[in-house]
């Protein structure tokens, strides 16, 4: 699935925008979900915080509120270098101030400029660009999930549920494997840490083998390291 975050606080506009992207349900096989904003708050921050899916910004900049669309794709570029921002405004003005704050801005469009031809293109250069998914996928009668690698951070077994717990950024996830089999399903970047843990050894910063734990980029420490699998590790 692809999520297209929207902040623009002129309904008339959300309404263009709409029919930009409807064509778009349909033209692709991959899910397209739209959220629209007419500013920052929390529930925008932990659209951003989530970085288990792809994502588009189109960022409006003249917002009518103290947080513009320039401060949100900073804000977005504080913790994810993947999804692609659009900026939309009437002002020319804001071009070179956006290309100099933000880094990898894909498109600058001005309002009053075909804004629904250069936005339709701009939208279908990003759905048909490679995209190095790296998504690991769970099926059952339950549930339906597709969560990119990236993401998650360690998958464990709960003896309590006796199911795998996969541990993402924002979220945990049960699903009926076993670690041996999960294992398969995942990249290199996947290391068993210990007999009921396996570990994305690219989001840890730090292994304590004596006190058996590991340290996230998130600062979470997890008490699954085991000295037996210390050799496969280094």
């Amino acid at each position: 699935m692809i999520k297209i975050i929207v902040v623009e606080d002129d309904i008339k506009d959300q309404e263009t925008i709409q029919e930009i992207l409807d064509p778009f349900y349909f033209k692709y096989n991959e899910t397209i979900k739209v959220s629209y904003y007419k500013k920052y708050n929390a529930s925008l921050l932990k659209e951003i915080d989530d970085l288990s899916q792809r994502k588009i910004y189109i960022l409006d900049i003249c917002l009518q509120s103290k947080i513009t669309g320039i401060n949100i794709g900073l804000k977005i570029r504080e913790k994810d270098w993947d999804s692609e921002i659009i900026f939309l405004t009437n002002h020319t003005s804001y071009e070179q101030k956006v290309y100099n704050s933000i880094l990898k801005v894909f498109k600058f469009i001005e309002k009053f400029d075909h804004m629904e031809e250069r936005l339709s293109k701009c939208i279908d250069l990003i759905l048909k660009k490679k995209y190095d998914k790296g998504i690991f996928k769970y099926k059952n009668n339950q549930i339906d999930l597709q969560i990119y690698m990236k993401d998650i951070l360690y998958i464990y077994r709960d003896k309590d549920e006796r199911k795998l717990v996969i541990k993402t950024t924002n979220n945990s996830f049960l699903v009926n494997k076993s670690l041996d089999d999960i294992l398969k399903d995942l990249d290199d970047r996947f290391k068993k840490v210990h007999r009921s843990c396996i570990a994305n050894t690219q989001r840890i910063s730090k292994y304590d083998w004596k006190d058996g734990k590991f340290i996230l980029d998130t600062k979470e420490e997890v008490n699954f390291l085991s000295k037996k699998y210390r050799d496969e590790m280094i």
